[in-house]
Parts: C-alpha cells; sequence; structure tokens
C-alpha cells in the first residue's frame, strides 16, 4: 500500500510539474535568409599606390572585412527568437542568430563566416538578445532587464548615436495616450583590459595585477516620448563614463568604440599607433599617458515628426554630444548633426526629399575632433541608405562601404527618394539618390596621412609612416574633406513571392571625387606615394527570405 501511495504521490508530482510547464505560453519567431551578390569596388581603389614602376590590379576588391576575395558571393543567416509568456505581466525573450555563413568557406577560429564548406558543421550559434520583461507588481512601470535591442530615437534617419543590442536595464512608464517615459542603464563594455606592467619602461610583460580594472563604459538615458494629433516629438539625452583604461584595449571590445568615433578623428585612424604612448607593440600605453581618470560622455537629442498636414509628412533630428577625457585632452571629442526628411504620401509611393549635417573637423589634432560621437551604430533601416551607411536590413550583404558612422558624423548630404513604389500587387521598389561631401579640414587629413606633424611628430600617421589613400581606406573607411564628394544611387525592390516568403533585390552605386592634389590624398611629400586610381563600387544582391 505504501508503494502504491509513493507511485501515486510521484505520479501527482509529474503531472503537477507538467501542468505547471504548460502555464508557459510559448511563441517562436524568425527568418531563414538567403544571399546571393555580386560586388566590386568596396574599397574605391582601382590600382595599388605607385611605388617605382610597379601598378597592380586590386582584385577581390568586392568585399570588405577580409571575408573573400572573389566578387561573387553566397551565403545565408538563420535568426530564431523564443520567448516564454507566463502572463501579461511577465516574459522571457531569447534570440539566436545562426550565420552568417559563406558558401564554400572553410573559416577557423571565430570567423562567423565557417561552416559554409563541403562538410563543415558550422559552430556559429550566437545569442543576440537574452532579457526578461515583467511588470512591477500593481503599476503600469515596465522592466526590461538582460542583453536588448536600444536605440535612440529619431522619425527620419534612423539611430545616430546608439543602436545595437547591449546589455541593460530599461524602464518605461505610461502616464497617458500622450505622455510616457524611458529610462535605461548600459554597460557596452566592462572587464576587457588585460593589464600591462610598465615598471620595467615602454613594453614590459603581460601582468594580471591590475587587470580589469578601470576599465568599465556605462551609459545612462532618459526618452520622453510625446504624442498628440497631427505629431510626436521626444526629447532625449545620454550621460556617460569612460574608464581611462577603455582606451588602453588594443583591437577588442573598445575598438568598436574607437572605430566608430567616440575617439578624435586622427586617433581614430591611427588605430592607437602614434609615436608617443606606445609600448613595444605599438598599443596605447597607459602608464605614459597617465591615464588614471573616468572620462564623461553625454548627448542631447530631439526629434519630431509631423503628420498634420497629411498627405505631408515631416521628421528632423537633432542632436549635441561631447565626450572628454581629462588627462588627454586630444582625445576629447564634441559635435552635431541635424537632419530634415519631407515626404507626401500618393497612392503608387511616397516621394521624399531630405538633407542631413554633420560637424567635421578643424584642422587643430590638439583639441581633439569636432565630429559628433558615436557609441556604436547597427541600424538595419537606415531611411537615407541601404549601401553606403548601414541600412540593409539583409543577410550579410557588404554595407557602410562609405565608413560606419559617415552619415553620422563628418559630411553633409542632399538626398531625394521614392520608397514603397508599387504598380503590381506584391511588388515595391524605392529608389534613392544622394549627393554628398565631406565637412573635415583638408589639414586634419594631412595628419592622418602622415604629411603633416606636430612639433615632435606625436601625431605623425601611424607611428610616424606616410600613408596612401587605400591603405588609409582599409583601416578606417572614407573620410571626406571639405573638397571631397560623392554620389550615392540606391535602387531596391521587394517580391512577395508567398505571404511568409519574400525576394529582395538591392543595387547600389558610389561615386567618390577627392581631391587628389599634393596638399590631401594625392602624392606625399617624400615621393614615394605618387596619388591614387579610384573606383566606383558597385552591389547587385538577391535575397530570398523566409519569415513566421
Amino acid at each position: 500500500m505504501k508503494k502504491l501511495a509513493t507511485l501515486l504521490l510521484a505520479a501527482a508530482m509529474v503531472l503537477g510539474s507538467v501542468a505547471g510547464a504548460q502555464a508557459i505560453d510559448w511563441k517562436v519567431r524568425g527568418t531563414w535568409q538567403m544571399e546571393f551578390g555580386l560586388y566590386d569596388g568596396l574599397n574605391f581603389v582601382k590600382h595599388t599606390p605607385i611605388r617605382g614602376n610597379n601598378r597592380n590590379k586590386v582584385y577581390g576588391s568586392g568585399v570588405t572585412n577580409g571575408r573573400s576575395n572573389d566578387n561573387f558571393k553566397a551565403g545565408q543567416r538563420v535568426n530564431i527568437q523564443l520567448q516564454a509568456v507566463a502572463s501579461e505581466v511577465l516574459s522571457g525573450t531569447l534570440h539566436f542568430e545562426i550565420g552568417d555563413q559563406q558558401w564554400g568557406r572553410v573559416g577557423t577560429g571565430s570567423d562567423r563566416n565557417q561552416g559554409g564548406a563541403v562538410g563543415q558543421r558550422g559552430g556559429i550559434v550566437m545569442m543576440r538578445e537574452a532579457y526578461i520583461d515583467w511588470f512591477v507588481p500593481s503599476t503600469e512601470l515596465k522592466v526590461r532587464m538582460g542583453i536588448q535591442r536600444i536605440d535612440n530615437p529619431s522619425f527620419s534617419m534612423g539611430p545616430l548615436v546608439f543602436g545595437e543590442d547591449v546589455a541593460a536595464v530599461a524602464l518605461s512608464y505610461k502616464f497617458n495616450d500622450n505622455v510616457s517615459v524611458t529610462a535605461f542603464w548600459a554597460r557596452p563594455y566592462n572587464e576587457n583590459f588585460a593589464a600591462r606592467d610598465n615598471s620595467s619602461g615602454v613594453g614590459g610583460d603581460m601582468s594580471t595585477a591590475h587587470a580589469h580594472q578601470l576599465d568599465n563604459v556605462d551609459a545612462f538615458a532618459l526618452m520622453v516620448p510625446l504624442r498628440f494629433d497631427g505629431f510626436r516629438v521626444t526629447p532625449w539625452g545620454m550621460i556617460g563614463m569612460v574608464g581611462p583604461n577603455a582606451n588602453a584595449i588594443p583591437n577588442t571590445a573598445f575598438n568598436r568604440l574607437v572605430t566608430e568615433g567616440m575617439t578624435p578623428a586622427y586617433y581614430q585612424t591611427n588605430k592607437n599607433r602614434f609615436r608617443r604612448g606606445l609600448d613595444s607593440d605599438g598599443n596605447l600605453d597607459r602608464a605614459q599617458l597617465k591615464l588614471n581618470q573616468y572620462g564623461t560622455m553625454w548627448w542631447a537629442g530631439l526629434t519630431r515628426e509631423i503628420t498634420a498636414a497629411d498627405p505631408f509628412r515631416f521628421a528632423w533630428d537633432a542632436v549635441y554630444g561631447s565626450m572628454t577625457q581629462p588627462e588627454a585632452s586630444f582625445m576629447n571629442r564634441s559635435g552635431w548633426h541635424v537632419n530634415l526628411l519631407a515626404e507626401y504620401k500618393l497612392d503608387w509611393g511616397v516621394p521624399g526629399l531630405y538633407f542631413w549635417y554633420g560637424s567635421g573637423d578643424d584642422g587643430n589634432p590638439r583639441n581633439g575632433s569636432e565630429r559628433l560621437p558615436v557609441v556604436n551604430i547597427n541600424n538595419p533601416n537606415s531611411g537615407f541608405s541601404t549601401f553606403g551607411a548601414n541600412g540593409s536590413p539583409q543577410a550579410a550583404t557588404p554595407e557602410n562601404v562609405l565608413g560606419m558612422n559617415f552619415y553620422q558624423a563628418g559630411s553633409w548630404g542632399i538626398g531625394a527618394r521614392i520608397r514603397d513604389m508599387s504598380f503590381i500587387e506584391d511588388l515595391k521598389h524605392t529608389l534613392r539618390v544622394n549627393f554628398f561631401g565631406g565637412t573635415n579640414s583638408p589639414a586634419m587629413a594631412k595628419y592622418m596621412l602622415g604629411k603633416k606633424v606636430i612639433g615632435d611628430g606625436t601625431f605623425a600617421g601611424q607611428g610616424g609612416t606616410r600613408r596612401d589613400f587605400a591603405t588609409f581606406r582599409a583601416e578606417n573607411g572614407v573620410y571626406l574633406t571639405t573638397q571631397d564628394y560623392g554620389v550615392e544611387i540606391n535602387l531596391d525592390h521587394s517580391y512577395k513571392i508567398y505571404e511568409n516568403l519574400e525576394m529582395i533585390v538591392e543595387m547600389g552605386y558610389i561615386h567618390l571625387w577627392l581631391d587628389q592634389s599634393k596638399s590631401v590624398w594625392g602624392p606625399s611629400r617624400d615621393g614615394n606615394i605618387r596619388g591614387v586610381s579610384l573606383t566606383d563600387a558597385v552591389k547587385a544582391s538577391v535575397f530570398f527570405r523566409y519569415s513566421f
């Protein structure tokens, strides 16, 4: 009898656990994306620099980031999002990304393209988001904790300062239909610094004595969305601190902040390699620069949309930002950006005009940079570009060929677009034409290239070596001065084959007019580099996207 009672009790416990599990409502969403594309000229360089009598064609200029030397690429990516819903006030979300897998690519180590060759088993399952949503009991205060997507507000161009998955705690509260508020604390970087023992001078042995100390980067933001009949407006602000050792992390986490514009332009382009303040490996030497205090950063922005005059729509963004390093003023950065958008909705499409302007560097590297600081921009739906900027929502199509934050800082432009054109059911088109130029001083470009130095040579290019445009572009993206211009054309199409299957065709073209005089991108004064041979960047990609 005892055995029977025990079995019944165990069965009840099992049934109870099953019943508890059934109380969770599981929701699954995802996409499969297949990509086939032709690309060329993404480094804008047709030939290598002329040295002596040598002039070589740069083959494989169709792709970036060293992923391939071919102009044709095929690949795929899968996104799966799982949501466990306990109730209206509690849920958890987990988002996996598998890929990008480049077809035929073996890959090694952490290469995202591994697993595409015959017989391979790609081990590229990555966690993009993992967070929980819950409401404070008996209130309308919503809390989201974990790795999540955060964008700064924008009704026109897309995020200008912050737009990426990040570890954060976000709070949001809706007062009424007109007023709500969102605040968050995010930690983009922490515990990535491997300390060096500099007691023996520059380039001492590695030491863990001070590892992971004073290397955190934290951001705190407040956004106040206001919604009324005919218009919306959102003022927002963000402040943060940058640990002194975060600046000394070579080629790891903080390197993205460097390459995406957190530090001054010349510091960005030199990749931590200028004559003073280096160790023997060419990395920033914290001991020599004596960085012991936290730096500060802050932004204030306003975005607005007006729909009262429908079918007209007007939107604009304005933001100013600053980063200050108290012990190294040449690392300071402050700047601003504005953009305007006007659209008119027709039955067959939405034509529009837009304009942007981002402050650029002056000619003095000692006072830092005058461009807008940008933490991290990974915007899958930039309204102004799907080729030069990060705007393509597709798999691994080459984008950002002008640089990660080119459209946010150091440039101006005017553009026209017609989006969502449709003359046949389930078939849409978007056409964009942009004419742009740089707002940076030509003198700053000369410092970057090593053609011009200050005093003891502190800011003399990469380790004091003069560079050409090809080397510069490969490391840093395009940096345009007030004497440089360009044009970009996007023609994108989407066709809904089935309810859940879409075919997308993206075509892009970019042409640059650079000042190739001796004073900027032309010959070096030492005669070793005699100029640059430019080519146009083009892409033609076909994607198949299954969404569920």
